[in-house]
């Protein structure tokens, strides 16, 4: 069996796409307190950050308790826009790194390389 994207956890976006994969689109982001819940109360995290723990959904109101469960380096935390079409290997609508990793392993790897500019995945590279 080949591997396909889904090892790079690519995620599809969701509305609103121009904020799609970033803390505040995620249920643990705990809004006007610029925290989340699983970084805890000494982190602050913008809107605009982002890490590999996203789950998309509607953030936590002002005051809700947060926990330290991970560090920023264990989430992959970066302050930084991380959609398909921020990325180095991003272009005309197709992911140059999967495209390159196909061809290299064919055996290997069966990536679809089509991806959403708005799509995110846990190899973002940044550089557009």
């Amino acid at each position: 069996m080949k591997l396909d994207r889904s090892i790079f956890l690519y995620m599809a976006p969701k509305a609103p796409k121009t904020r799609f994969a970033q803390c505040s689109t995620c249920r643990d982001w705990v809004t006007g307190d610029r925290r989340c819940v699983i970084h805890g109360p000494k982190i602050k995290i913008g809107g605009d950050f982002s890490c590999g723990l996203y789950v998309h959904g509607e953030p936590m109101p002002p005051g809700t308790k947060t926990y330290i469960d991970v560090t920023p380096e264990e989430s992959g935390l970066v302050d930084r826009e991380v959609r398909c079409e921020n990325c180095k290997y991003f272009g005309d609508d197709e992911c140059g790194l999967y495209r390159i990793l196909n061809d290299w392993r064919s055996d290997l790897f069966d990536l679809d390389v089509k991806v959403d500019a708005h799509a995110c995945c846990n190899a973002q590279t940044p550089g557009g």
